[in-house]
């Protein structure tokens, strides 16, 4: 669903996005990173990452 979100992670997680637009802000980073249509991104174990959804989103997350 579209509007603003906070995730954290115990594992390491790999987001491998379908479809959809939004912007992610990895630990660390100040740059939001824009996706719009298939992408990977990794997030750290133990860390918290930032989602802004644009449209619907479909997704695919893998603890590693």
């Amino acid at each position: 669903m579209p509007g603003e979100y906070e995730f954290g992670t115990d594992q390491k997680e790999i987001m491998e996005i379908q479809s959809g637009k939004l912007s992610v802000l990895l630990p660390g980073s100040e740059t939001w990173l824009q996706i719009d249509g298939q992408s990977v991104f990794e997030v750290p174990a133990g860390s918290k990452f930032k989602l802004k959804i644009q449209t619907v989103t479909d997704y695919c997350c893998s603890y590693v």
